[in-house]
């Protein structure tokens, strides 16, 4: 107010000047909130990926004592590549892995492989069933030739899908003929086991899907 009057812009910056510093206070604790929530999301997430990797090792930890095998794998298909003619290279790449004592990983070996190479071994998958697939009874090829410089002397897979489409594989290895023929000698009274091989790839494909999820 000057000369008894009211001089409304004045009036207005005091009354801002008044209210600024609780504007600026409740705009602070806006932006400290959202980083917050940013943070706890980001960690919500990180924890749900180390929870639902681990799941999917002590699965396949579980599904190797169960079969008294020596490696239990989890493989998914991808791309990332293509040819010079623009079609898309289809390969497999080992992303979980559990191992007998004594038995060495995989891990550096299945990386980014082409599926051209492996055809015998995702007839099997595509077979969709737990059957003991003996090295020795294999054709001639770079399957047969791989799984031979490994030491494996048999092997079973079952797919993983994903939205009913096949995502990956599930795979264990026998680098023993005699625990691999143990079982088929009992295959009548193993019935449950491979009940239980199919009831564990279901679990892991449950897994998975909470993956995508995210």
């Amino acid at each position: 107010m000057q000369n008894g009057h009211f001089n409304i812009y004045e009036d207005f910056v005091k009354v801002f000047e008044g209210w600024s510093i609780y504007v600026a206070i409740i705009a602070a604790l806006i932006i400290a909130g959202i980083k917050g929530f940013r943070k706890i999301k980001t960690y919500v997430k990180t924890d749900s990926f180390f929870i639902i990797h681990s799941e999917i090792h002590e699965l396949l930890t579980e599904l190797r004592i169960l079969t008294n095998s020596a490696r239990t794998q989890l493989l998914q298909l991808h791309n990332g590549e293509y040819f010079m003619d623009g079609v898309s290279m289809r390969k497999f790449s080992l992303t979980h892995e559990s191992l007998e004592k004594t038995i060495s990983s995989d891990g550096a070996r299945i990386r980014g492989l082409l599926c051209s190479m492996f055809i015998p071994l995702l007839t099997c998958v595509m077979e969709n069933n737990p059957k003991m697939n003996y090295t020795r009874d294999m054709k001639d090829s770079f399957f047969k030739q791989y799984l031979e410089s490994r030491n494996v002397e048999a092997f079973s897979v079952l797919p993983i899908e994903i939205k009913n489409q096949i995502t990956g594989f599930i795979m264990v290895q026998w680098c023993s003929i005699l625990k691999a023929e143990a079982i088929e000698d009992n295959k009548s009274e193993n019935v449950p086991l491979y009940k239980e091989m199919v009831k564990i790839r279901n679990s892991v494909e449950v897994q998975l899907t909470q993956q995508h999820k995210q």
